[in-house]
């Protein structure tokens, strides 16, 4: 097996997508090759420790924007007759050729745009991964877990977060499905509850019920029980002791800020927005 290692002094996940765009216009199989990416390289000593697991037969394909670092790689490389790329180093040359200026040396800041790029894209597939509480992992990773009863808006909640770069996961409230245990050993700041009238969830999903062309008359949207299904969720939530917010006559965007405020002022880092 070869390895393709990527050393990057940010975080690599450009020279890693370049690399698997490579990869994939031949017909490989996995265990032909392995990707590993070794990012936040900011000193010599990183590289002298990496040099000593990499195997002539590897390639290294490098994003170093100090140019220190990026030679010292290439002697490091060269004494054990490695095979280097370096995808910054001549555009970089080339760049400061032909606009007559120093680079500003700043390690990872071209990949401004292109982190917040990949953490909404990382956001919006956990956001559909952990959609409906489809698979109960996403409890641990995710910045926040949104709880209600069905047609509470939590699915585009979560999208539209995932959007501000914020990982949610949603689980729906129904008495009849035993919650999972994790979820109560979680750090209970990050959990948010959303509820509304008995009223207004009625004519929500009495609406769902006729586009899907079922009768009105059915237990789903029955006051009798979204009024179960709401005291259920409500317990619940009281258990957990959790924020819950109104959903009744507000925007998505709009509960979707209260959401962010509770974090902050919960102390929850929202590094990603």
């Amino acid at each position: 097996m070869i390895t393709i290692y990527v050393l990057s002094d940010s975080l690599g996940n450009t020279a890693t997508d370049v690399v698997r765009a490579a990869l994939a216009q031949f017909d490989l199989t996995r265990d032909e090759y392995k990707v590993k990416k070794i990012p936040g390289i900011s000193k010599k000593e990183q590289l002298e420790e990496l040099y000593v697991e990499i195997r002539e037969k590897d390639i290294i394909v490098q994003t170093l924007v100090s140019r220190e670092l990026a030679m010292y790689s290439e002697q490091l490389a060269s004494k054990k007759n490695i095979k280097i790329i370096d995808i910054l180093t001549e555009l970089l040359s080339q760049l400061e050729s032909k606009f007559d200026k120093k680079i500003k040396n700043r390690p990872g800041v071209i990949r401004k745009l292109g982190e917040t790029y990949f953490r909404r894209v990382d956001a919006l597939e956990f956001a559909v991964r952990y959609d409906d509480g489809k698979d109960i992992n996403g409890l641990i990773e995710a910045d926040v877990v949104i709880l209600g009863v069905s047609r509470t808006s939590k699915t585009p909640l979560s999208m539209y977060l995932a959007n501000k770069n914020i990982k949610v996961m949603n689980l729906p409230l129904v008495p009849e499905i035993s919650l999972p245990k994790q979820l109560f050993d979680i750090d209970n700041r990050k959990i948010v509850g959303l509820t509304t009238s008995i009223e207004h969830l009625n004519g929500v999903r009495g609406e769902r019920m006729k586009s899907l062309g079922v009768e009105s008359e059915n237990s789903y949207s029955s006051e009798m029980r979204i009024f179960e299904e709401l005291e259920y969720a409500n317990e619940v939530m009281r258990k957990l002791k959790c924020p819950v917010i109104n959903v009744e006559n507000r925007a998505i965007e709009e509960t979707a800020e209260i959401i962010i405020d509770i974090l902050k002022e919960r102390g929850i880092n929202l590094l990603n927005i």
